[in-house]
């Protein structure tokens, strides 16, 4: 840029000085030159005399400003630098250095070509982008039954139609390749400049790099481009041309699976069509093969991949497996019994689903018994969305993490969470009905199972079933949601409820004692979780007026309707969303109970602390409680070492504010709360996306004040004695998980004096309905007012 820069610069300058008849000589010289450079065949060099002759016009027109008076020198000016261009873009046209682009195809897709030079039609299929919204690539088939995959969309033939040229896009060095149509050669070039393609002729191939950024025209000599690419011939495979290693060369032509006795044996053989061309995928045959199944050398009709299950049955003369019968799509898998006395026989559906139950698939094939074929299945994990607030259950199909606790300094600890896993039982006599099935849950003590038996459906569609673990069968009716604990002595229940669409309760079966324990009346929607003797369930408390925005101050404003009420409120109305929360009950030997939703710290915590918490006063006289701290994303992902931020805070004494960060500490005396904010618009007042601040709240004079400096990253308190508010700050923004490592951030310590900060400007918080309120968030006291507070003393004492 520089270069270009002082190209134009530099004869502008020196032309500038010049009385205007040189200056003219200057701009002609260099138009000499411009021709000479042209005739020769120096078409780089000649390009650059214009640039030099650019320059030289503006300082003819700076030179005719000097020489004649007012507003004379600045028309002339204008007149002999907008003149000037205008002669030079024609002369660079007259000999041949500029001509108008011809653009070919675009990168991002749309225009690839659909025809042959002859006219015959290519296919063009498997669209894809390398980035969101980047450049897409394809697979071309061409007529004559070539496959060239994972090319660009901007493509060119040839004037003469022999060659076909695409690039290569990549997210670092893009490649080219060319086709021999002739031979039937790819050429693949380590050439990354060539982003578009327009035109493939006798001088070879022409394009453009990087259209988002510069579009500047790239060229390159076909005879350079052969000679220096990697050459290979193409492979007839059936009725398809394809690059070696782009398609799997060795495919077993067999297989077998042999009984444990020895004296069954189903063999398959590699079952290829005639024709790859006109399959949706042509290369799937090879990618997914299927083969002829038979048994004891008795043709089946059916076909099946090398790799599915086969089960033998326990006495060796039945097996199970997924296969289709031969005119079937290769998605039509279905289960198929084979006996060594009845042959094959086709099983129906393991499982006749009902939206209103929990989701889950089944597939894999675990065991096989006289009565019964055995498949594995699983549950959804139903996680409330947002963190742990939401108004809808996302279903998640995978293992994933989830938070188990906090340390001492309210970091998150990461554990993983595994779906529920269970089996469908179904009977080898099933007729597909709802109910011929029933559901074995995973093994508890003693290896022993429970069977959730189908007995009906309500009106909505939820299932009732019998429980039943070993000879014991457990009174009442039940719902499909089930979780054994990690310890396998509690399986967690969801009584089903006539006309109802939640249990009103989670009930946990002591399978030791042959117990079962109630938990308290709630709307249950579904059971999480069950670890370390802890039942986390999703529960409905209320619904939320659409148009209300949600915050952790008012996650509804219609609380949910008593046990037993209508069913109605929870039926979708398009007036409100119902508000799911987490609720966790802990068993004990003889109850559960249910679990505070917060907890009590006895030291300042980390910028990134999760949850929900209190931290007394030192006198213990006052508290403070945090809630509804998330991160900047409030999204439902565990990002354990990211910062939380808007929180809203309430002190025992009736301090109420929000937009806090978990850092907070009390003072020596329990008469100030250093709090901290984090802004995620701070770019402009402190030249970073981030910034944090340090507050202090005044309990007794209920007053607050912001420090007008911005504090560095992560801030956490280590003291509040009687002079000074000790913090440590961090390089990072978040918490890697070496930071405890010697060599890694360990932050530097900040001392804020507290008469400074008691100088101050100060903000007279206001009471509003027993509150203190900032001036800003008066409008806020009646959510205030409508707050659970914590079932502890301190905020007991203040409620009386």
């Amino acid at each position: 840029m520089f270069w270009q820069l002082g190209i134009l610069l530099v004869p502008a300058f020196f032309v500038t000085v010049l009385p205007p008849p040189l200056a003219l000589t200057a701009v002609l010289l260099f138009g000499l030159l411009m021709w000479l450079a042209a005739r020769l065949g120096f078409l780089s060099l000649a390009r650059g005399c214009a640039r030099l002759m650019i320059g030289a016009v503006f300082g003819l027109g700076f030179s005719l400003g000097r020489a004649l008076p007012e507003w004379w020198g600045i028309l002339m000016a204008i007149v002999a630098i907008i003149g000037g261009l205008a002669c030079v873009s024609k002369w660079e046209r007259r000999l041949g250095l500029v001509t108008d682009p011809v653009k070919g195809p675009s990168a991002w897709g749309g225009s690839e070509p659909q025809l042959t030079p002859e006219g015959e039609p290519i296919r063009v299929f498997n669209h894809g982008e390398i980035a969101m919204g980047g450049p897409t690539y394809c697979d071309y088939l061409f007529p004559d039954g070539v496959l060239l995959q994972g090319l660009g969309s901007s493509a060119v033939f040839s004037d003469d139609g022999r060659y076909f040229a695409a690039p290569v896009p990549s997210r670092q060095s893009w490649g080219l390749v060319l086709l021999d149509r002739q031979k039937r050669r790819v050429y693949r070039c380590e050439n990354s400049e060539f982003w578009e393609l327009d035109t493939l002729d006798l001088n070879g191939l022409s394009g453009r790099h990087s259209p988002l950024v510069d579009n500047s025209a790239r060229q390159g000599q076909l005879d350079e481009l052969l000679q220096t690419a990697n050459v290979v011939d193409l492979v007839a495979v059936v009725d398809l041309w394809l690059e070696p290693g782009w398609y799997p060369a060795h495919v077993p032509q067999t297989f077998e699976r042999r009984s444990a006795d020895g004296l069954q044996c189903l063999r398959g053989e590699l079952s290829l069509p005639t024709t790859f061309r006109d399959l949706p995928q042509p290369l799937e045959p090879l990618s997914s093969p299927r083969y002829t199944v038979s048994i004891n050398e008795q043709p089946s009709g059916l076909t099946m991949a090398a790799d599915t299950p086969v089960i033998w049955s326990t006495d060796q003369r039945a097996l199970v497996c997924q296969a289709q019968e031969q005119s079937g799509h290769p998605r039509d898998d279905r289960y198929w019994l084979w006996h060594v006395d009845s042959g094959w026989r086709a099983l129906p559906s393991p499982w006749v689903k009902s939206d209103a139950e929990p989701s889950f698939y089944w597939h894999e094939l675990l065991s096989l018994d006289e009565q019964h074929v055995h498949i594995a299945s699983y549950l959804d994990y139903p996680r409330p969305s947002s963190g742990r607030y939401g108004y809808r259950l996302e279903s998640i199909h995978s293992d994933t993490e989830i938070q188990a606790g906090h340390n001492a300094e309210g970091r998150m600890q990461v554990a993983e969470f595994q779906l529920t896993r269970m089996s469908i039982a179904m009977p080898l006599d099933s007729l597909g009905r709802r109910g011929d099935s029933f559901i074995e849950t995973q093994p508890m003590l003693g290896g022993v199972r429970a069977h959730l038996v189908w007995l009906a459906d309500s009106h909505d569609g939820l299932g009732a079933y019998r429980c039943e673990i070993g000879d014991w069968k457990l009174p009442g009716r039940w719902l499909l949601d089930h979780r054994v604990s990690d310890c396998g002595r509690y399986l967690a229940l969801l009584p089903f409820t006539d006309s109802m669409p939640l249990a009103t309760r989670a009930v946990v079966v002591d399978v030791e004692h042959r117990r079962l324990w109630e938990g308290p009346d709630m709307w249950t929607a579904r059971v999480l979780d069950f670890r370390d003797g802890c039942l986390s369930l999703a529960v409905v408390a209320g619904a939320l007026d659409e148009g209300l925005e949600s915050s952790a101050l008012q996650r509804f404003n219609i609380p949910a309707p008593p046990i037993g009420s209508d069913p109605a409120f929870f039926h979708p109305n398009g007036r409100s969303r119902l508000f799911y929360d987490t609720v966790e009950l802990q068993v004990t030997d003889s109850q559960l109970y249910r679990v505070a939703p917060w907890r009590q710290v006895d030291r300042p915590q980390v910028a990134n602390a999760d949850g929900d918490f209190i931290q007394p006063a030192p006198d213990h006289q006052d508290a403070a409680w945090l809630f509804g701290s998330e991160t900047e994303y409030a999204d439902s992902w565990v990002r354990p070492d990211t910062p939380r931020l808007g929180g809203y805070l309430l002190t025992a004494s009736g301090c109420a504010l929000s937009d806090l960060a978990p850092s907070m500490v009390w003072s020596a005396d329990s008469r100030y709360l250093a709090l901290t904010r984090m802004a995620t618009d701070a770019t402009e007042l402190c030249g970073n996306y981030r910034g944090w601040q340090l507050l202090l709240l005044d309990v007794q004079e209920h007053t607050l004040r912001v420090h007008s400096q911005w504090l560095g990253n992560r801030p956490l308190f280590e003291g509040f004695d009687e002079k000074y508010v000790h913090v440590r700050c961090f390089e990072r923004d978040w918490e890697a998980e070496d930071d405890d490592d010697d060599d890694d951030d360990q932050g530097s310590l900040r001392a804020f004096a507290l008469d400074l900060l008691l100088k101050l400007p100060a903000e007279q918080l206001i009471c509003q309905d027993g509150f203190w309120l900032r001036a800003s968030q008066t409008h806020l006291a009646p959510a205030w007012r409508a707050l659970t507070l914590p079932s502890v003393d301190y905020f007991e004492r203040r409620s009386l």
